[in-house]
C-alpha cells in the first residue's frame, strides 16, 4: 500500500530479514493456508488500479474494499473520491487508508486523513499503512504511531487498523503494543500465523497477494481476507 516502495520489496525485506530464519523455520511446520480459503474476501486499491467497475467487484463475491485516501501531509490519491463513492453505491463495506510518513507530524497527518475521508456510520475503522520510517529511529516511529492512533481515536471514537509486516513492526516501529488496533497483516506466504507480530495474537485482515485478479479491475490487485465472521467484520464498522 504505497507509492514509494513496492509491496514486493517491502515483503521481501520482511521475509529475508536478519532474523528471518527463525520465523521461516517455525513456519515450515505450520499448516499451509490459502488466502482464498477464508469466507470473507476483499481487495485494497489505489490509483494504480485505474477505473474500477465496483458493481462487478461486488458481484464477484467481494465483501469489503480498502482504498488509499492520503499520504503524508499533502497527497490525496486522485481516485479516492470516485472509489469511495463507487464502493458504497455497489454495496461493499468500505475502508480508507493513509500511508504514514513518520518524518512529519502524526497529528497533522491523522487530521488530514479524517478531513479527506469524512468517515461515516458503516465505514470501517480508519487504517494506517505503516511501512516507511523516513529515517526516523524505531523509538521515534513508535511515538509517531501512538500519536497518530490517538488522534484517530479522538476524531472517530474508534481505534485504527494497522497494516504492517512482522519485521517492520519488530525492527523499525519499536515493537510496542497494538494500541487496541486490529492487525492488517502484509505477508505473501502460506503460513501467515507465523508472521503475526508479538503485539497481536492473530491477524484480522490478511493481504495475501499483490498479483491477484478481480472482475471489474484491469491488471493486478491486492487480494485480502478477513479472519472472522460477518458479525466480526460489522463490529469494525463505525457506529
Amino acid at each position: 500500500m504505497t507509492k514509494t516502495m513496492s509491496r514486493r520489496r517491502f515483503l521481501k525485506s520482511a521475509a529475508y530479514g536478519s532474523a528471518g530464519g527463525a520465523v521461516l523455520g517455525t513456519a515450515a511446520s505450520a499448516l499451509a493456508t490459502s488466502g482464498t480459503d477464508f469466507a470473507i474476501q476483499g481487495i485494497d486499491v489505489s490509483h494504480y488500479q485505474g477505473s474500477i467497475n465496483w458493481t462487478s467487484v461486488k458481484n464477484s463475491g467481494k465483501k469489503f474494499a480498502f482504498m488509499k485516501a492520503t499520504e503524508g501531509t499533502t497527497y490525496t490519491d486522485p481516485t479516492f473520491a470516485t472509489n469511495w463513492a463507487g464502493a458504497k453505491a455497489a454495496g461493499l463495506i468500505r475502508g480508507a487508508y493513509h500511508f504514514g510518513h513518520p518524518g512529519s507530524s502524526a497529528v497533522n497527518q491523522a487530521n488530514r486523513f479524517c478531513d479527506v475521508v469524512k468517515p461515516t456510520s458503516g465505514d470501517l475503522q480508519m487504517m494506517l499503512d505503516l511501512e516507511a520510517t523516513d529515517g526516523v529511529s524505531p523509538s521515534g516511529v513508535r511515538s509517531w504511531v501512538v500519536a497518530f492512533i490517538n488522534q484517530i481515536v479522538a476524531r472517530t471514537g474508534r481505534p485504527g487498523i494497522i497494516y504492517t509486516g512482522f519485521y517492520f513492526w519488530r525492527d523499525s516501529a519499536g515493537n510496542g503494543s497494538n494500541l487496541n488496533c486490529p492487525l492488517f497483516l502484509a505477508a505473501y506466504v502460506s503460513n501467515p500465523d507465523a508472521y503475526v507480530p508479538a503485539a497481536w495474537s492473530y491477524f484480522t485482515f490478511w493481504q495475501y497477494t499483490s498479483s491477484g485478479t478481480c472482475p471489474g479491475i484491469s491488471g493486478n490487485v491486492d487480494r485480502d481476507a478477513f479472519n472472522g465472521s460477518t458479525t466480526g467484520l460489522n463490529n469494525l464498522r463505525l457506529p
